[in-house]
Formats: C-alpha cells, structure tokens, sequence
C-alpha cells in the first residue's frame, strides 16, 4: 500500500492498494465494502460530500457512493499515480498525462496536456492557480481554464506535490534533492541541497518550518529562510511525506521498515517497526489514531 488512508467524517477508512483492491474499513479495522477496480491504486483518495473518488492504472478516475457503489469513471490518457484535489471552485484536479479539471459529475472541464507524465499532485494556491510539477522538471501554475499562469523550469524531476504556507510561498522537491522555495509569481527564492532525491511532498509546521525526506536516508527540517535546522538518520530512503500534529510532532516512514515518531527539536521519541518499507503518509484521526499502509499489504492503527 502506497496510498494514505483517508478517514471520513464517520470515521471510516478509505485507501486503495497496488493489487487494485480499494476497501472502507471501520474504525475498529474491519472490512466495511470493497472495490475491486482491476488495476494498480498508487493515489490517495479525494472523499468530498458522498463520493469517493481516485485515480487508477486503468488510466481512469473513479468515483464511489460512501456506500462503495460506482457512480462514474472518466477514461484518462494515462495512469494516475496522483492524488486528486477538490478545487474552491468545486471542480476535481488530476494529473495523468499533464492536468485534468473534472466536475463532481465526472465531466470533463479542460485537459492541458504536458510533455511526460505527472506524479505530482495538484494543490491550490490563495491567488486560485493550480500548482503542478513535471517529471521534466517544470513547476506549473495553471488559471483556473487551464490557461498557464507561469512556469518555472527546477532542474530536477518533481515526483512529489509540492506545498504552500500561509504567505503564499511554495516549496518542491526535486530528483537532484533540493528543497526549493518559490515565491508567488513563479521566482525562485532558495534551494536547500539534501544528498539525494527528494520524492515527498514537503510538510510545513505551525513555525514555517519545512519537514521533508531524502532518498539520502535523512527526515531534514529546514527554516523558512532555507537553513538547516536539524536532521535525522533513518536506515534507509524516505519515500514517505510527513504528517506533523497538532503538538508539533511529526510522524514519517521510511524504507528501513519503520515508522518514526520525532519531536519539533530532531528528538527520535520512538519508532515502530512495521516489518516492510514504509512509504505510506500517515492520517491521523480525530481521536489522534495514527494510520498508514506499508508494503507489507496491510493498513496500520496505533493510539
């Protein structure tokens, strides 16, 4: 399981798995429906108002009732390894073969194709641009027609979302493993070298501290100025992103088969051995239940 799971509003868990199987559980871990949609689910899931909806390697995007009944599929040009993202203007963003704007009914609002395929999931910016990287590289804002508002060539593949803090500023991380910060208009503002590939998709704290983790093996927690505040040596790649809580604790996997608890300082509080990678971002629930897959095939609580 590659995904996040995602708990709704009655505490149901949602998450799809690469053996294509898509499953709501209840809170206590058991079976509540599942979905069988025949191929690879590498995508977190979207659930807003009674839908459930995600990508699939079928090259489609699916939307489930709660109830885990099909309501619509949209055929896409190419997998979808992202997650979709509900827009302010109530549209659904999705990345396959570029950028795809649908409505909650599954129609197609606009596509604007790129020159390789996206993995970078779509997030929302205040000033109402979508911002998407390119596996060439490129960070993207897209108006909401689909027409570019700028383009900013990194130097590096982007494979995870990129994020935004409350000032507008965006950071992305590349494949030549920098943490770049980028302003509001498209300009870069810093790069922050880390020793290899930086898949995850940032985490931002209350501080404007920025927590993200490097193939180099290492969770880094940078300022908002681009400076190195601390770092942690895991045992393997993080593919992981971080989750940060409301305490300021931040919980990530990683490849050497372990889930990290570590504190706003870099203290190591604990670490829970899961036995496979991984790679899972963590939901936390409203009761503080931490959930997460990992490549073991099996969803994970801990309290």
């Amino acid at each position: 399981m590659f995904a996040s799971p995602v708990v709704g509003h009655d505490g149901t868990i949602y998450i799809g798995s690469l053996d294509g199987q898509f499953v709501a559980l209840e809170p206590d871990g058991s079976l509540k429906w599942r979905y069988s949609a025949g191929h690879k689910i590498y995508p977190s899931a979207l659930v807003v108002g009674s839908s459930v909806i995600f990508g699939t390697h079928n090259e489609e995007l699916v939307s489930l009732s709660l109830q885990g009944q099909p309501r619509w599929k949209l055929p896409l040009q190419d997998v979808v390894d992202a997650s979709a993202t509900l827009g302010p203007d109530g549209r659904v963003y999705v990345v396959a073969d570029g950028a795809y704007a649908v409505d909650l009914l599954g129609r197609l609002q606009w596509h604007k194709p790129t020159a390789e395929h996206v993995r970078s999931a779509p997030v929302i910016h205040p000033q109402r641009v979508v911002i998407i990287g390119t596996t060439e590289g490129s960070l993207i804002a897209l108006r909401p027609d689909g027409d570019i508002a700028w383009e900013v060539a990194l130097g590096g593949a982007i494979e995870g979302a990129a994020s935004v803090d409350d000032e507008g500023l965006i950071y992305a991380g590349t494949g030549r493993g920098e943490v770049i910060q980028v302003d509001p208009s498209g300009r870069v503002v810093w790069r922050f070298q880390t020793g290899d590939e930086v898949r995850a998709t940032p985490a931002i704290g209350r501080d404007g501290t920025i927590v993200v983790g490097s193939y180099d093996g290492h969770v880094y927690a940078i300022s908002s100025t681009g400076a190195l505040r601390w770092k942690v040596a895991t045992g393997a790649r993080v593919r992981a992103s971080a989750r940060i809580d409301a305490d300021g604790r931040i919980y990530v996997g990683s490849q050497d088969n372990f889930l990290y608890c570590i504190d706003p300082n870099g203290t190591v509080l604990w670490r829970y051995n899961v036995g496979q990678d991984v790679d899972s971002t963590v939901e936390i629930g409203s009761d503080g239940t931490l959930y997460f897959g990992s490549d073991d095939g099996g969803v994970h609580a801990l309290r």
